[in-house]
């Protein structure tokens, strides 16, 4: 099949590319930085198609060409809403209108929302599909923009929106963050220990996403994705200084954080460049909860996360550490 994927060359399309490519499809990658995707001659069957989400007409031969879409680009960082708004909506919004444009042979849009325009829930009310989103961050209210403009804009071709929980594994540069503090000796603790979590590894988000891809049975259909699991920060911790072995645990009073998050403001500001720790992510690490439920995934496409996180854990630790990350 020819598949089209935004955001190829990321921590997650990276994943999804060469599982595609093993199972024998031949896959059009749009990459903003062709040197990131020089890793692409290795795999059989995949392309990078330099391009911009936001400029339909670098990719609207390939992707018109395509019969399936995942769509994975998006801003993570971004130092305004603004920016937020105009990439993961708008650009959205774009990617839809050129795959339902007359003589596109695109069939179905595989959409990567996020836990985050569900708003924070913890373990005893998990998030689910059925419920109004309330995201209470830019880059939550831009992915669930992103998610209406893509209802709006795909006429007759077929979508499903998964909504994945925190992810990690393999070429994640977010949760890397802690994997490496571990390495250096300390491991931050948010929430005092109490901060509850769904989190993912994205060899599983890789396999809901091709379930949501290949089934029927998802079209017109959002979906939560997670290990099934509610974890918390004082567990995540706990892992991390087990397997560094001499790693010190730092609680970060709230107060703490919440300055942090203004640094990161000003130095957004100055740089002019999105930070990986700002008042807006601080204002999410000082909820009580976010997870979700994974019920209507297993019940309706018969999704089956098969890594617990003490096992992904320590292989994405171990991956960091034979790759040369710490």
């Amino acid at each position: 099949m020819d598949i089209f994927v935004t955001g190829g060359a990321g921590f997650i399309g990276r994943n999804l590319v060469s599982r595609l490519s093993q199972l024998g499809h031949r896959v059009s990658c749009l990459v903003r930085e062709p040197g990131q995707a020089r890793w692409m001659a290795d795999w059989p069957g995949l392309a990078p198609v330099a391009g911009d989400l936001l400029v339909p007409g670098s990719y609207r031969a390939v992707l018109g060409k395509s019969e399936l879409v995942f769509h994975l680009a998006g801003l993570t960082k971004a130092r305004t809403r603004a920016a937020f708004l105009e990439t993961n909506g708008e650009g959205t919004g774009r990617l839809a209108e050129v795959a339902a444009a007359r003589g596109s042979r695109v069939r179905k849009i595989v959409y990567v929302s996020s836990l985050a325009v569900a708003g924070p829930h913890r373990a005893a009310r998990p998030a689910r599909e059925e419920e109004a989103a309330r995201p209470i961050t830019h880059y939550g209210e831009s992915k669930l923009l992103g998610e209406e403009l893509l209802r709006r804009h795909c006429g007759a071709v077929a979508w499903a929106v998964v909504r994945p929980a925190v992810v990690y594994g393999p070429f994640d540069r977010d949760v890397y963050a802690y994997f490496r503090a571990a390495a250096r000796g300390f491991v931050p603790l948010l929430g005092g220990g109490t901060l509850e979590l769904s989190l993912l590894h994205v060899a599983d988000l890789v396999e809901a996403l091709t379930l949501a891809a290949f089934s029927e049975r998802s079209d017109g259909r959002v979906y939560f994705v997670s290990d099934g699991e509610s974890h918390t920060s004082g567990e995540v911790v706990a892992i991390l200084r087990d397997l560094a072995g001499r790693a010190r645990v730092v609680p970060i009073p709230a107060a703490a954080l919440r300055l942090a998050g203004l640094v990161g403001d000003l130095a957004a500001a100055v740089t002019r460049k999105g930070v990986l720790l700002n008042s807006q992510k601080a204002r999410e690490a000082l909820q009580e909860g976010w997870v979700c439920s994974n019920e209507r995934i297993r019940e309706e496409l018969g999704f089956a996360p098969r890594v617990d996180l003490e096992s992904g854990f320590r292989a994405t630790f171990g991956w960091y550490r034979e790759n040369g990350w710490i």
